[in-house]
């Protein structure tokens, strides 16, 4: 019942914001985002001046990629960010990051078991079960003051633990930062997540509404986060990309600092999975 409720409140929530902003992008002005985006993060500069890092060596292509999806972020999913922000109280907006958050919790306890963190999978455990029933199906978050901590863990991150390498660094469409093991992660968290199945049997507007309102929660949060970078930044590309993977360093690690980090075994927490 809890799902099905949830389901319906972001298909509201998801058609009031596409009523509110009446968005209608036509693939001329996509175009538009993606040649001023593409002029100013990459044609400035020759092919000679830019500093290709190994770990990003197809960088050139990957900044047609980056502009392509910053013209659809400051195109679609910014405005609705925006708009969210405006329409929905803080309140709300927490509460809903919440029941995002809590359904996550089976494939983060997957990766917690396949990477041997009884610990951590423990506290997925019973973050759940208290988040589902103290807290409203979801909705609060009591978990957190009761000693659990929340924390991520996806199936990319487990092929690190094994030693699977990352490969080169990849800009793919809509998703942004990736790596060739997160892409294989994203496949597998995408396979054991129980939404998946149980949403193969609803329409499409449910199956639409929940991953536009995962992609317009998580874009709020950041809103003024990613302004400053942009505005700071003398390279915003470069800038996504170093954050990119001193933020995946981070998780793979758990937060432990490596006493040998390298830039070659990073891949993108799925907090970052965003549009750039």
């Amino acid at each position: 019942m809890a799902k099905i409720y949830a389901h319906k409140l972001f298909f509201v929530v998801t058609l009031t914001l596409i009523l509110v902003l009446n968005i209608t992008v036509s693939k001329a002005d996509i175009s538009q985002f993606i040649e001023e985006n593409y002029n100013s993060s990459y044609s400035e500069s020759s092919d000679s001046e830019l500093d290709y890092s190994p770990f990003d060596p197809y960088e050139k292509t990957n900044r047609k990629m980056f502009a392509f999806n910053q013209a659809i972020d400051n195109a679609i999913l910014k405005p609705m960010s925006e708009a969210y922000r405006d329409i929905v109280p803080e309140g709300g907006r927490e509460s809903i990051r919440n029941f995002l958050r809590n359904l996550e919790s089976p494939t983060i306890l997957f990766n917690d078991v396949l990477q041997g963190e009884e610990q951590r999978a423990s506290n997925t455990l019973n973050r759940f079960f208290i988040n589902s029933s103290v807290g409203f199906f979801g909705f609060g978050d009591p978990a957190t003051d009761m000693g659990y901590p929340r924390h991520t863990e996806d199936f990319a991150q487990t092929l690190a633990t094994y030693g699977v390498d990352s490969g080169p660094y990849i800009v793919s469409p809509l998703f942004g930062p990736s790596t060739p093991r997160h892409i294989a992660g994203r496949f597998v968290d995408f396979a054991v997540h129980p939404l998946t199945w149980y949403l193969q049997n609803q329409n499409d507007g449910y199956r639409y509404s929940y991953g536009i309102s995962e992609a317009v929660v998580a874009r709020e949060e950041l809103l003024e986060v990613l302004d400053d970078i942009e505005a700071n930044s003398t390279d915003y590309y470069v800038s996504i990309r170093n954050m990119y993977m001193q933020r995946r360093m981070d998780e793979i690690s758990n937060g432990v600092p490596s006493d040998q980090p390298s830039e070659f075994s990073i891949d993108t927490a799925r907090d970052l999975n965003l549009v750039f």
